[in-house]
């Protein structure tokens, strides 16, 4: 703590130094569940109905397809340092994006006097989430461990606790009659009237899925 620490990249000279800050735990019940996906890559829901959608699948892919084009013409000209950085860069970038939607999501959670975030538990994420087989390479190149953490760090800076949650069935679950259903593209639908988008459907039922202890760092 209090630690000074100074290192260079690209010419510029960065300093960082660990400070101690003291958050206030907010007071209340308010839970909010949140769902992490590809085409959304987050929906968040509150125990009261609130409801906003994080993030922009499209664009996520769109870019990701962009550096992969750029690494094959490279690749066939064998420039592997320039590949490298590209990596780099194209890193950097799903960086930013989970920094700027874990930030929304936390305002909103201030904004609507959020008490408690729950999010799945990320154990073997890429075997039960729900995507399409044109959507599995990118299923397996994006970081839901790294989102998690960042809305987990921002939140706790908030005073708002976070906890995980098991995720069996949450895609499925009428949040109305808990009968099980899966959903056509994005639309839920069930028997007994309930209709909503897929991806609201499992924030609802985080809220409600039970706290398991512990995450992993598999996804």
């Amino acid at each position: 703590m209090g630690a000074l620490r100074i290192t260079k990249k690209s010419n510029k000279y960065i300093a960082q130094i660990s400070v101690e800050k003291v958050s206030h735990i907010v007071k209340g019940d308010v839970v909010m569940g949140v769902d992490l996906g590809l085409k959304v890559p987050a929906v968040a829901v509150t125990d009261s109905g609130k409801t906003f959608f994080f993030g922009n699948g499209r664009q996520n892919k769109y870019v990701k397809r962009k550096y992969k084009a750029k690494r094959k013409k490279l690749g066939k000209a064998k420039k592997l340092k320039v590949i490298k950085k590209l990596d780099d860069k194209e890193q950097r970038w799903m960086t930013d994006q989970d920094h700027k939607v874990s930030r929304e999501i936390i305002n909103f959670a201030v904004n609507n006097n959020v008490s408690d975030i729950r999010l799945e538990k990320l154990t073997n994420i890429r075997n039960t989430a729900r995507t399409s087989r044109k959507n599995e390479k990118n299923l397996h190149t994006w970081s839901f461990y790294r989102l998690a953490q960042f809305i987990e760090y921002k939140a706790l800076l908030k005073g708002i606790k976070v906890e995980y949650v098991d995720p069996k069935y949450t895609s499925q679950i009428c949040p109305e009659c808990k009968k099980l259903n899966k959903a056509r593209d994005r639309k839920y639908k069930c028997s007994c009237g309930f209709k909503t988008h897929r991806d609201r459907v499992g924030a609802i039922n985080i809220i409600n899925a039970p706290v398991v202890d512990g995450k992993s760092l598999l996804a």
